[in-house]
């Protein structure tokens, strides 16, 4: 549908430029104007997730404002939201968040990605409780991967023992390729002090090269527990190499204890 209106565009112009001049230049004009206000604000999402991706935080933050003055649109606020989440900009992520849940939303999925972001941040927060009873609101109408390994993670810090593992395994059915229901039983076992259990799915893990700091963390803790010493400190000097975030569960500082703990 794109495709066509823009070469229905393309040849408004072009009959503009046939007719005359004047014509032809005020329809070039109108067009380039729309596609500027329409586009825009997409424009500078791209780039502000490409510059975070590639570690320019302070540049991806320019794109970002420079699109929110234009007038983000529901998806780009709630994704704006999550990148000043990250950051630790928490006040204006959960004001944006809220101010978008406090109108009613058409698209459910829009909703429900919102309420997703926002029981994040109540979780980073130190409201766990009020995270997963927001999740578990949803989750009957809004299951995924990224939702699994949310609801998987607030399970084990604050649900029995069985209900967490139940939840998991359950996760784990519905994907077993996704790195974060692989922590998340990585940790479990752990919590339950089963580290050969927790190895089956830490290798598993390992095996995708996550790329969230986490992960190798968890694994060298296991890895730890089960004298597998060479294996931990790989992790953990790969997890050093690793940006962590505002959102992140494990710090440099973690993973750097946990390193000289095996090196002394």
């Amino acid at each position: 549908m794109e495709f066509i209106l823009i070469l229905l565009l393309i040849a408004l112009v072009i009959w503009g430029f046939s007719t005359s001049l004047v014509w032809g230049v005020g329809l070039l004009i109108a067009v380039s104007l729309y596609y500027y206000f329409k586009r825009y604000t997409t424009f500078c999402m791209m780039m502000g997730m490409r510059k975070y991706g590639q570690g320019d935080i302070n540049g991806s933050f320019r794109w970002f404002e420079r699109g929110e003055k234009k007038g983000y649109n529901i998806r780009q606020k709630i994704t704006y939201a999550y990148y000043l989440m990250r950051e630790g900009r928490v006040k204006r992520s959960e004001a944006m968040l809220d101010s978008v849940l406090a109108f009613k939303i058409d698209k459910p999925e829009l909703k429900y990605y919102a309420k997703t972001n926002h029981a994040i941040l109540l979780l980073k927060t130190g409201r766990a409780q009020e995270a997963l009873e927001e999740l578990n609101e949803i989750f009957p109408y809004y299951k995924n991967s990224n939702i699994y390994g949310s609801l998987g993670y607030l399970h084990i810090l604050c649900s029995d023992m069985e209900t967490a593992e139940k939840f998991n395994l359950e996760a784990y059915d519905y994907n077993r390729e996704d790195a974060v229901i692989l922590d998340n039983l990585v940790q479990l076992y752990t919590k339950m002090n089963q580290p050969e259990k927790a190895y089956v799915y830490a290798e598993k893990l390992m095996a995708l090269k996550p790329g969230f700091i986490e992960a190798y963390y968890d694994a060298a803790i296991v890895e730890k527990a089960l004298g597998k010493y060479d294996d931990a400190k790989g992790h953990l000097e790969h997890a050093l190499t690793i940006r962590s975030s505002f959102i992140s569960a494990v710090t440099h500082e973690d993973v750097q204890k946990l390193l000289n703990e095996l090196e002394g």
